[in-house]
C-alpha cells in the first residue's frame, strides 16, 4: 500500500520560517500550495534542493537526501494538498 505524501502534512513543514521568507523576496512561495503544485515551480524547488541548479536551497541549509526523496515522492504522487 502506497503511502500518500501530502503538501500540508509532509512537504510545507520541511521548510523553515526563514526559508519561506527569504523565498518569498525572490517570487518564491514557498508555503503556498497553489504556487507549489504547479509543475514547473515545484520542479524548479527539487532542483535547487538536490543543488542541480544553483544556488542551492533551501537558505537554512541543505536537506538530507530522505526530505529531496519525499518532495520527490509528493511530485510524483501527483501534488496532494
Amino acid at each position: 500500500m502506497a503511502v500518500t505524501v501530502s503538501f500540508a502534512t509532509n512537504i510545507l513543514p520541511l521548510f523553515t520560517p526563514v526559508d519561506i521568507n527569504c523565498m518569498k523576496t525572490k517570487g518564491v512561495n514557498l508555503s503556498s500550495y497553489a504556487y507549489m503544485s504547479v509543475p514547473q515551480n515545484a520542479q524548479n524547488v527539487l532542483d535547487h534542493l538536490k543543488g542541480t541548479t544553483p544556488p542551492p536551497m533551501p537558505p537554512s541549509g541543505p536537506w538530507p537526501a530522505a526530505n529531496i526523496a519525499l518532495f520527490q515522492s509528493w511530485i510524483d504522487g501527483g501534488y496532494q494538498p
